[in-house]
């Protein structure tokens, strides 16, 4: 049997002996736990190690907590990480800021171990019923693409587009050189739609299996389309180089069916209309033999 994977958590402060001591229980709680002793590594290190929870000091010498949470929070890396905020200013409005900047909870200074732990599992359980961040690409789930979806929806007069993207013939990729190797693309496409997310603006999340939402404008779909394209050309053959021969003589080859729905023409109740509508029209990107994108104004349902 596979071991259980540990919640990861990181921790940024600068004090060493409380980073000491907050190591040590934490991990005696079964946790995997990672500190940074500066704002700046606590950000690499986010990205890099993406914990499953940060707790995160106000106090600091060179970016105080409320920077790093808003930069945190700007990044679609680790836009969706669960922040708790640790400080010793124990003032309202301190918590209030912090709340602002787009921290889940608020400890103060000094803190029992059982308050700790309990503020943990709080927010890791809020965040299990709630965001739900998938630890193969780091994004944010079913759950959150619909909820992104109801707010589009509640925005009347604003158009936007559901591109419903699909890796095509995945299963080549893992029955002919094994899942690792399509893990690793599946990873790949996400960090390439992630890098032409605009932030604050744009969104992205993953259905599972080799499917994934962005929820932009209608003016952009084709901006997308085509740099998408254009990069998962290079990625897959750096991936799998045997397949660079082998598409050229299937009617298989791993390639993007996207489909497109807009609210341009069309109006919508709830989500999952939108989505269902997006699979009827990706069976027209699905029966083309390279990367196509069809779109619901072309492929009425």
């Amino acid at each position: 049997m596979s071991a259980v994977r540990k919640r990861k958590i990181l921790v940024i402060d600068d004090e060493v002996l409380l980073l000491e001591v907050m190591k040590t229980n934490l991990e005696i709680e079964g946790y995997e736990v990672i500190t940074e002793m500066s704002g700046e590594t606590g950000l690499v290190s986010a990205v890099v190690e993406q914990p499953d929870i940060i707790i995160l000091d106000i106090m600091m010498p060179d970016l105080d907590g409320w920077e790093i949470c808003r930069r945190l929070r700007s990044d679609t890396r680790t836009k969706y990480i669960p922040v708790i905020m640790l400080t010793a200013l124990d003032k309202t409005h301190h918590v209030v800021k912090g709340f602002e900047c787009g921290a889940d909870d608020y400890l103060a200074k000094p803190f029992e171990n059982p308050e700790l732990f309990a503020r943990i599992k709080a927010v890791l359980t809020k965040a299990s019923k709630g965001m739900v961040v998938d630890p193969l690409t780091n994004l944010p789930g079913k759950h959150q693409i619909y909820e992104e979806t109801r707010k589009r929806l509640e925005q009347r007069g604003k158009f936007f587009a559901f591109i419903y993207i699909d890796i095509s013939n995945l299963r080549r990729v893992n029955y002919r050189y094994g899942v690792e190797r399509g893990d690793n693309l599946i990873r790949s496409v996400a960090n390439i739609i992630r890098d032409l997310v605009v932030p604050d603006e744009e969104f992205l999340g993953y259905m599972g299996e080799d499917d994934f939402v962005m929820l932009s404008v209608p003016v952009r779909v084709d901006q997308i389309f085509g740099n998408l394209t254009k990069r998962f050309d290079e990625t897959i053959y750096e991936i799998c180089p045997e397949l660079r021969d082998e598409d050229v003589n299937t009617d298989n080859p791993v390639k993007l069916a996207v489909s497109v729905v807009t609210n341009e023409q069309k109006q919508f109740g709830d989500p999952l209309q939108v989505k269902n509508v997006a699979l009827e029209v990706l069976k027209k990107a699905r029966n083309h033999p390279t990367h196509f994108c069809a779109k619901l104004k072309d492929n009425p349902v």
